[in-house]
């Protein structure tokens, strides 16, 4: 088993069980004595979450590095460049958009 493969597994049991748990207090939040089971989630969750990052960090890691290419952009007349354009605007739409991009398909 893989290393990705163990991670996956983990990420698993780990979603399963935060779901359990949350299924619990869900409705019952301000209740004292489901404040242990809250904490109980918050570190599930806290700990899904690093497994999650050290699984695409070794997927990047996997991945070739597309870094050193030239991307081409179009220009505002619709010419393709390999100039970089430095607008600070366009550089910030570029990430949200690969951001939303990249949630719609996670």
């Amino acid at each position: 088993m893989t290393e990705i493969e163990r991670l996956d597994k983990e990420i698993h049991e780990q979603r399963e069980e935060n779901f359990g748990l949350y299924s619990i207090f869900q409705y019952r939040l301000q209740e004292e004595v489901m404040q242990p089971l809250i904490k109980e989630w918050r570190d599930g969750s806290n700990h899904l979450k690093q497994l999650i990052a050290k699984r695409n960090m070794l997927i990047q890691s996997k991945e070739p590095s597309f870094a050193n290419e030239k991307k081409t952009f179009v220009n505002g007349y619709g010419e393709a460049t390999k100039r970089e354009i430095t607008s600070s605007t366009y550089t910030r739409a570029e990430k949200r958009l690969s951001k939303q991009i990249m949630n719609f398909v996670s």
